[in-house]
């Protein structure tokens, strides 16, 4: 599907990116897999008039500190009753001032220098992430589905970008090195 032209500007009452950690080390058993939401980003994409994929771009933004818990995870599916409300705030405070330092990184950013049409009216986005004051090549696939979404996923490794991944008692618990970042911008008919 070949996007309409416009600027779009989806935020997180029109779209959803989320972050996904997975565990690991000798005590993995005891610790949980978590879901994360985004709950405060923009995502400002432009489509010019004349629908060449190459005169696409995309910027956006996440703020650090808007990372919130949704749910322990479980066989891939959300455990909301694992997680106390204290557990879930917890992980926030660690992970804003542990992890990502979010007094010194406050913005995570993205832009985009080169977007094409794959041949089956997708789109591959190459661009630059910066996360944690660390700048570096990026791209990933997205899908366009019915009704002006675009869908995609995102691996990022926390080591490249600075990021010591969270650990615990003598690191025997931690978060996997890589993280997955999924998104769903769904109302593309949000003109900015």
């Amino acid at each position: 599907m070949t996007l309409n032209a416009g600027t779009y500007r989806i935020t997180a009452d029109t779209g959803k990116i989320s972050v996904y950690t997975y565990k690991e080390g000798v005590l993995s058993a005891i610790a949980h897999d978590l879901l994360i939401e985004v709950t405060n980003f923009t995502v400002n994409l432009h489509v010019s008039t004349d629908a060449i994929p190459s005169s696409m771009s995309v910027e956006a933004q996440i703020k650090a500190d808007s990372l919130r818990v949704a749910c322990a995870m479980k066989d891939g599916q959300c455990q909301y009753d694992i997680l106390k409300e204290k557990d879930k705030a917890d992980i926030e405070e660690a992970t804003f001032k542990d992890v990502l330092h979010v007094a010194k990184y406050p913005a995570i950013n993205f832009r985009s220098h080169d977007i094409k049409q794959t041949s089956e009216g997708d789109y591959h986005v190459k661009g630059e992430l910066t996360l944690h004051g660390v700048t570096r090549p990026i791209e990933f696939d997205v899908k366009t589905v019915v009704g002006d979404a675009l869908q995609g996923k995102v691996t990022i490794s926390q080591k490249d970008y600075g990021i010591k991944p969270y650990k615990a008692f003598l690191g025997t618990l931690k978060v996997k090195n890589e993280v997955d970042v999924v998104f769903n911008l769904s109302k593309l008919n949000t003109r900015a």
